[in-house]
């Protein structure tokens, strides 16, 4: 406040000066107190000796308004605009000025407004590599650079097209906001030693290097850059959203906060910082990118109530990382949500371990695992809610006896809760598991009991939960909306960004009222997982002489086609067996529908081998595994089910809900969902939706109704990730359905 306060009084005592009429020249030297509009003109000057077109060199109070006017430099060098040792600087208004190294350079100045302008097109690379850790005197070109400034304010420009936006070497207190810094090659904003700025409402997306891997670039780079404040900007499409190093300086805290920015989509990390001390990220996005958070060597960090989802190898990374909190995250559809480990040595940091980590009240949910923790110790994890993850919601080795993961919630991941395959023992007290049953919890712990080197995980007693409900035979067509289905992704390569997505598609179908689709953007092996309604588990007997159908359309890539394709049937505590077959069964399949049989036995065409120790008297799921490498696809399966299986009925949308109910379909809700309740006599009505908080979320429904079947459809986007309550209130009666939102 106070730089915005001195730049006010500047303003109000600087304009009464007389403002002058004149081109622009080269060479020209402004002197103290003008105020200049400069005429209006295309104009061409080239700057061979970069002294600047236009010198300021120790002046004060100067406004220069190139309103109308265009200027070219010719050849990529020097600058139109130079300044040093001055202070009290407006330049606003050019329309354009282009083919220079940087429109403006300002060096060992205060008090610097530029607004306004349009500095874009100048000096631009397309390939190459950049050495992040070069000073001023590499500068690579663009809209404005600063060296030893203070004090200034950029605001309401465009600098694109060009290597940066703004690059800052050792400034202090610049705000830099409302601008265009998009399509950049190098960084939309360059900090190097620069501390104490405000960076918000900032559009600096799809920064990259279009001939070359993204090559470091950034929509923000900071390097040893201190106690700055990020917000409300675009970082997406970058190379990275945010790339933050401090290494060889640790000992000096950043304290940097990052709020509310959307970073996704980035080729390499939505949000990288290195070697670093004491920043917050708060309210981020960082989905579909490489990794969601990069934070290595990195310690106090506070990573709070972010958006990470669907990335291609883990949503949160921290290799000897320690006194990290991860809170209020919803952490989403990742291979990995969490993933903490210590990793080979770097010079200088050989005795900094992975330890003391605090991960509370974060919903982690639908990701292949969960937390992944190897060799760290004294991980705290209590109060998240670990949902629907694939292969263990919490996996540890090689940690410490000081772990503790106590007041969690702990619903229907397909294999484990947790999986201990480290010798020591993990404390895990007082967790609620979904569903609760003493003999369901111990088949989805792997530790001593499973394997004797291993340690124990000491889970009693266990929290309150719901009694387990059982699917006892498979239905006959597992593609319809009572059914749930989800999609689990493997580590990969970055490839197309576009999120895998789970659907019911009601126009491409077989039979029944749908069938299920994936779009799988990642392309590498992503698993197709079928659950049943209502948080239920399967629970099927079926014997080596039953058979698997199934019809497939697919959309694969045009010039590889599938590249891998087999199926699973699981049971509770990890074991499959795994069915093989040519991926050319999927690639025939392109925009035509083909039903395939799988014998349980195996046969030549899908040949069976088995993982642990699989039995078919209890089978607990189905999953289908495809893969075309970088590429993604689209799979459609209908009539999916097992020979013998219960007779089952379509469940369109609109079908009423039965007495006195309030029904969610589906539920886990993937896409749109519908939701629907009777009436039985006319009265006042209230739908209320609350979060996991307890607070109201939207009222869908608020008046009086007259007695009858209602349906409501609920849009996806109308709220976040994770798990909601809806409360149905008449005068007489009130009903509560949990309800479960995956983006």
């Amino acid at each position: 406040m106070k730089t915005r306060i001195g730049f006010m009084a500047f303003f109000l005592t600087f304009s009464l000066a007389a403002q002058t009429w004149i081109p622009i020249t080269n060479n020209m030297t402004i002197g103290n107190n003008s105020n200049i509009k400069f005429m209006a003109g295309n104009y061409v000057f080239s700057d061979p000796g970069l002294d600047g077109v236009i010198q300021i060199s120790g002046k004060h109070d100067i406004i220069l308004d190139g309103d109308s006017c265009t200027v070219d430099g010719t050849n990529f060098t020097g600058y139109m605009i130079k300044i040093s040792n001055s202070s009290n600087i407006v330049i606003k208004n050019f329309d354009s000025v282009f083919n220079y190294k940087y429109a403006v350079y300002v060096n060992n100045s205060s008090h610097i407004i530029i607004n306004g302008n349009d500095f874009s097109r100048n000096k631009v690379d397309s390939a190459g590599w950049i050495d992040v850790w070069t000073d001023y005197t590499q500068a690579l070109g663009g809209g404005v650079m600063m060296y030893q400034c203070r004090a200034a304010d950029i605001y309401n420009n465009t600098m694109k097209f060009q290597n940066d936006g703004v690059a800052l070497y050792h400034c202090d207190s610049i705000r830099l906001h409302d601008n265009d810094f998009a399509w950049n090659t190098s960084y939309g904003i360059r900090m190097f030693w620069t501390d104490s700025c405000e960076i918000y409402n900032n559009l600096a997306s799809h920064i990259n290097r279009p001939l070359t891997d993204p090559s470091d670039c950034g929509a923000l780079l900071m390097i040893v850059s201190n106690n700055n404040r990020v917000e409300n900007n675009d970082l997406s499409w970058s190379g990275d959203g945010v790339f933050l190093g401090q290494y060889q300086h640790s000992g000096t805290p950043n304290k940097n906060y990052f709020a509310y920015n959307e970073c996704s989509w980035s080729p390499h990390n939505a949000i990288e910082a290195t070697f670093a001390d004491g920043n917050v990220y708060k309210h981020n996005n960082c989905n579909y990118s490489d990794y969601g958070l990069w934070l290595g060597y990195s310690f106090n960090s506070i990573v709070d109530s972010n958006e990470v989802k669907g990335n291609f190898h883990s949503g949160i990374a921290i290799d000897r990382g320690y006194s990290n909190s991860i809170n209020h995250n919803t952490i989403s559809d990742n291979p990995t949500g969490i993933e903490l480990w210590k990793g080979n040595p770097i010079t200088g940091y050989e005795n900094q371990l992975s330890k003391d980590y605090v991960i509370n009240q974060n919903v982690i949910e639908g990701n292949t695992q969960g937390i992944s923790a190897i060799n760290t110790q004294h991980l705290v994890a209590a109060g998240n809610q670990f949902n629907y993850n694939q292969n263990q919601s919490i996996y540890l080795e090689l940690t410490s006896t000081s772990d503790t993961i106590s007041n969690n919630d702990f619903r229907m991941p397909t294999s484990y809760h947790m999986k201990n395959w480290s010798s020591n023992d993990i404390y895990a007290p007082a967790n609620n598991f979904e569903p609760n049953d003493s003999a369901l919890i111990a088949a989805k712990i792997y530790d001593k009991s499973d394997n004797s080197l291993k340690g124990r995980v000491i889970w009693y007693p266990a929290g309150t939960g719901p009694a387990p409900q059982f699917q006892d035979n498979p239905p006959c067509d597992m593609a319809e909306p009572s059914s749930v289905w989800y999609a689990y992704p493997e580590t990969g390569y970055p490839g197309p960004r576009i999120p895998d997505s789970v659907s019911f598609d009601s126009t491409q179908k077989v039979k029944g009222y749908a069938s299920v689709k994936l779009v799988a953007g990642r392309g590498w092996d992503v698993a197709l997982n079928y659950r049943p309604a209502n948080d239920s588990l399967s629970q099927w007997t079926l014997t080596s002489q039953d058979t698997l159908y199934f019809w497939v359309r697919t959309i694969p890539n045009v010039v590889i086609g599938f590249q891998y394709f087999h199926i699973r049937v699981g049971d509770i505590a990890g074991n499959y067996y795994k069915y093989t077959a040519s991926p050319n069964l999927l690639t025939s399949a392109n925009l035509v529908w083909k039903q395939y049989k799988v014998p349980l036995a195996g046969n030549s065409q899908f040949s069976r081998s088995m993982v642990g120790s699989m039995l078919l008297d209890n089978v607990n799921y189905v999953e289908f595994h495809a893969d075309t490498w970088d590429y993604g696809y689209t799979l459609w399966l209908d009539g999916v089910q097992f020979s013998p299986c219960s007779p089952v009925t379509a469940v369109p949308p609109q079908n009423a809900a039965t007495e006195n109910s309030l029904l969610i379909r589906p539920n886990p809700v993937t896409d749109n969902a519908w939701i629907t309740y009777r009436v039985e006599e006319g009265s006042n009505i209230s739908m209320e939706i609350y979060d996991s908080q307890g607070r109201k979320a939207m009222t869908l429904v608020n008046g009086f109704m007259e007695p009858g079947n209602y349906s409501i459809s609920l849009s996806k986007s109308s709220l976040s990730s994770g798990t909601y309550l809806v409360r149905l209130t008449t005068s007489s009666s009130s009903v509560i359905r949990k309800m479960v939102l995956v983006r």
